[in-house]
């Protein structure tokens, strides 16, 4: 199967945001006071969890190298959904696929809040609030300068971004080679505006905002030319020269955001090339593992729920004498089922609604064109 190597590296990105929330920011005290876990809950923590916040050698940040590696994962396989379809069906798709899930995984989140605020009497969340929700539910929160409900759509938002540009771009272009050079020349003035966004320009005008993210989308693009190399649309040589002038500009666009050339966002985003590139070599050798197969197919919802159970669930289960070893175990578990319900009344029939949809209207619209060549004729 082509594409298995992409799917499981799904599986191995979520595991690792999962292991830098667990392990790593639960412990951070701005979190708990967030979801209204009183500052009086400080719990230990084991030793095997020092490393997470605290990369030695080399920076490696489990959070952001997966959330790298799903940004890869989304350049590689965006293009295949958009192949033989059009650049409406497509979006329309892309609601099915995301909105719905990301919906219901909201109620979930919210529900944890409720929770947390009964069980340990607090006050509920200033997140929970009209404005809030208002601004989250279509994912524009970012926009509008405000943190994810959840914690972790801030990356949905971004890919939202990504589907509506590289849409636009295959529409304009014939081919790939089009494509990037379009590309190219769009990320190229975005790392020009970028700078200016950073060195005196307001960091609050649209301007600032819709340039915020380009880091990010650049990155996707070198997920691009690897289905660009598969598929044969591009050469291996030819990509790679693409590749190293995107890799350049995203590398110049995170400069004006992070301290110095290769901070700790370029590094691992660099790891998660470099693994995602050995893959994709190595991909005929990826065989099916049922357990692993299971994670990749769970993992949207699962990458959607598992902070908010995780930082609720956690703090109630040490309270109630359960060390934390044991505490991340049955939240990791429990996201796992929730996660599985999801993927399985939610995200699969919203998908196959999406598509039924844009295939119904495909074949309404050739009916129509039937219909009228008959009466022309």
């Amino acid at each position: 199967m082509k594409l298995r190597f992409a799917n499981q590296l799904r599986a191995i990105a979520a595991l690792l945001v999962v292991i830098n929330h667990y392990w790593g920011i639960f412990f951070s005290p701005v979190v708990r006071a967030v979801i209204g876990t009183p500052a009086s809950f400080v719990p230990l923590k084991p030793e095997y969890t020092q490393h997470v916040l605290s990369p030695a050698w080399g920076g490696f940040l489990y959070g952001v190298f997966g959330v790298a590696v799903f940004f890869l994962i989304s350049g590689f396989v965006i293009p295949i959904s958009l192949r033989n379809i059009s650049t409406g069906q497509f979006l329309t798709r892309r609601f099915f696929r995301i909105y719905p899930v990301y919906w219901f995984c909201l109620l979930i989140s919210i529900a944890m809040y409720f929770i947390c605020s009964w069980y340990w009497s607090t006050p509920l969340s200033d997140r929970i609030s009209m404005p809030f929700l208002a601004k989250n539910l279509p994912l524009v929160h970012s926009a509008a300068g405000l943190p994810s409900l959840d914690f972790v759509s801030w990356s949905l938002a971004v890919e939202l971004k990504f589907y509506v540009v590289f849409a636009l771009l295959s529409l304009a272009g014939k081919n790939a080679h089009q494509v990037m050079m379009l590309s190219i020349s769009i990320l190229t003035l975005c790392c020009v505006v970028a700078f200016f966004s950073t060195h005196g320009l307001n960091s609050e005008s649209f301007i600032s905002y819709a340039v915020s993210d380009m880091k990010y989308i650049t990155f996707m693009f070198l997920g691009c030319l690897f289905y660009y190399v598969l598929y044969r649309e591009l050469s291996a040589k030819v990509a790679l020269g693409y590749g190293i002038i995107i890799y350049a500009l995203f590398v110049t666009i995170n400069s004006f955001y992070e301290t110095g050339l290769y901070g700790a966002l370029t590094k691992n985003y660099t790891y998660a090339l470099m693994l995602f590139s050995l893959c994709y070599l190595l991909r005929k050798r990826f065989k099916e593992n049922k357990l692993i197969d299971f994670l990749a197919d769970i993992s949207f919802p699962l990458y959607l729920i598992h902070s908010m159970i995780g930082y609720v669930a956690m703090p109630i289960l040490i309270s109630k004498g359960i060390s934390f070893t044991f505490a991340w175990m049955i939240s990791l578990g429990l996201t796992i089922f929730l996660a599985f319900l999801v993927h399985r009344y939610v995200e699969i029939p919203a998908n196959k609604f999406g598509k039924k949809l844009t295939s119904l209207r495909e074949n309404g619209l050739a009916e129509y064109g039937r219909l009228a060549c008959r009466d022309n004729a």
